[in-house]
């Protein structure tokens, strides 16, 4: 690559950089754009965390909406796709206890048809199942939870590891340690399988 060539990893930090200044600003049209460049993958990301694209939704969703409520707050500390991603993910983890909680309460309840009705395939699932072997999903799903996640971030999202870690609040080596574990139990798995 020459000196003069584009990196569109770095064209891509720096113009979602440059919309969050505008948005710190009160641009309401920079929030708009930073929604069509980001909105997608973070629906994903969530998406892959809860199994639920709806519900995925609306956690991106509220995410922006915290972008916009905290914008005189944020500062350049890092890139503007993980402080995303960590928005993302803090609403995630708070979905998932208080659905544990309320899957305890129906259990002391005794509402064990409302549990098994919380287990029906989601649109995630079904997305899943046309998208990836049945065995490398199988495998995936059978990791740690640190483990699955940095997978995801780094394998089927494309952060890199200094961006996975800054997610998670985990160093880079602490990310590249779980990656290289991930890869190894699902060739292996994958391999096996075949075998």
């Amino acid at each position: 690559m020459s000196a003069t060539s584009p990196n569109p990893d770095s064209a891509h930090h720096d113009a979602l950089t440059s919309l969050m200044d505008a948005i710190r600003g009160g641009s309401e049209p920079a929030l708009g754009r930073l929604m069509e460049l980001c909105w997608p993958e973070l629906v994903r990301y969530a998406a892959s965390q809860l199994g639920d694209v709806d519900l995925a939704r609306d956690m991106a969703q509220e995410a922006f909406i915290q972008v916009w409520e905290r914008r005189r707050g944020w500062r350049p500390r890092g890139s503007a796709r993980v402080y995303l991603y960590r928005i993302v993910r803090h609403l995630v983890i708070d979905r998932k206890r208080r659905r544990a909680v309320r899957r305890r309460w129906l259990n002391r309840q005794g509402r064990d048809d409302a549990m098994r009705a919380g287990h029906a395939p989601t649109p995630a699932d079904v997305l899943d199942a046309r998208l990836l072997a049945d065995r490398f999903r199988a495998a995936v799903a059978a990791l740690p939870d640190r483990r699955r996640e940095v997978f995801e971030l780094v394998f089927q999202r494309g952060l890199t590891h200094a961006e996975a870690a800054a997610v998670m609040n985990l160093s880079a080596q602490t990310v590249a340690n779980q990656m290289s574990a991930a890869l190894r139990t699902v060739r292996g798995a994958v391999a096996a399988a075949d075998g």
